[in-house]
């Protein structure tokens, strides 16, 4: 099965600018890392982030189809697609802002930087729809636990380097499209890798398994 709800069919063109978009795609790689037993990554390239041109870069992947999917995995790919948001938001408004303002969302206007990323803000509320309604929550509800848990996720020491390693990776390649088992290999041979680990592992711990209560405990007052 291929998952293609932000990915491409042909290389992204682009003058290899160091750019809110490559940002954008390592933060989603990254944050695929934490569920690499879930996926097969395959590739990686910037997201174009100008909406005149069609063509969209980001992380292309697949899963076994004869695999159930179950409300975990949708919710894998809704912070996986929410996390280029996320992530976008950081690179414009700076870790330290986000890091005092996250307390005040989702009542902090203009937080959430969309600009350009139209179609997967979209695309990550129709994957948080099964999570709502196997636990009979407002969609809205369990969209905010995803957003806060992508930020947290950046938040975390030392993944918000990763995400630069990442992107600088990106930035100086060859081509436009980087495999990722290659990224992963090189990034497994960095000293700080050991730590990122188990940073993921404890990422993973925080959240899961999905819960009504863990869910929803957030914004009680939405109820």
């Amino acid at each position: 099965m291929q998952l293609s709800i932000f990915s491409i069919q042909e290389p992204v063109s682009s003058n290899k600018a160091l750019d809110r978009g490559t940002f954008m795609a390592a933060a989603q790689f990254v944050t695929a890392l934490n569920f690499a037993d879930e996926f097969e990554l395959l590739s990686l390239s910037a997201i174009n982030t100008q909406s005149r041109n069609a063509k969209k870069g980001g992380l292309v992947f697949v899963r076994n189809g004869k695999l159930k999917m179950h409300p975990e995995i949708y919710d894998h790919l809704a912070l996986i697609s929410i996390s280029s948001i996320c992530a976008g938001s950081v690179y414009f408004h700076g870790r330290d802002k986000i890091a005092e303002e996250i307390i005040n969302l989702p009542y902090s206007d203009g937080l959430l930087n969309l600009e350009g990323a139209e179609e997967d803000y979209m695309a990550f509320k129709r994957l948080c729809s099964p999570v709502s309604r196997f636990f009979l929550l407002q969609a809205k509800k369990v969209q905010w636990s995803a957003i806060l848990s992508a930020f947290r996720f950046f938040m975390m020491e030392g993944i918000w380097d990763v995400v630069n390693f990442v992107a600088h990776a990106l930035h100086q390649a060859d081509a436009d499209v980087l495999a990722c088992a290659q990224l992963l290999e090189n990034m497994q041979k960095e000293k700080w890798y050991p730590g990122f680990y188990q940073s993921l592992q404890n990422f993973r711990a925080s959240r899961y398994p999905l819960s009504k209560a863990g869910l929803a405990s957030e914004l009680p007052e939405m109820f």
